[in-house]
């Protein structure tokens, strides 16, 4: 299978979330996903082209996030573009390298959602 290299999870990311032991792993994302976000977020993104201007700029999300966010239920790093409207889901594993599960534009709440259980996250510490 092939895949393409989009970034490492960096230092600044990975302590945010405590992730240090996955401190500089790289991110890959497969040639499957492509045919995954075709098949599940087509309508989201309403062509194949926009799915592909996507994948082409996933790159750019990776290292410059607007904000990123660990959903602990998935075991996922997401990370978000507001310029682009679209969210990079990060599988965090022990594996020597980081897997994209998919991209997508994220309704118009979910980052105001996340930062809010963020907030909560870190009172609970």
């Amino acid at each position: 299978m092939k895949y393409k290299y989009i970034g490492i999870l960096n230092t600044a990311v990975a302590e945010k979330w405590n992730l240090i032991e996955h401190k500089n792993k790289p991110i890959l994302v497969f040639d499957d996903r492509i045919q995954h976000v075709i098949d599940k977020h087509l309508k989201d993104f309403a062509t194949v082209e926009n799915i592909m201007i996507a994948y082409n700029n996933l790159s750019n999300i990776i290292k410059k996030p607007d904000y990123t966010f660990f959903n602990s239920k998935t075991s996922g790093l997401e990370y978000y573009k507001k310029l682009d409207n679209v969210c990079v889901a990060v599988r965090i594993s022990n594996g020597k390298v980081l897997k994209v599960r998919s991209w997508y534009p994220p309704n118009k709440g979910k980052i105001s959602n996340r930062q809010k259980k963020e907030k909560i996250l870190y009172i609970k510490q």
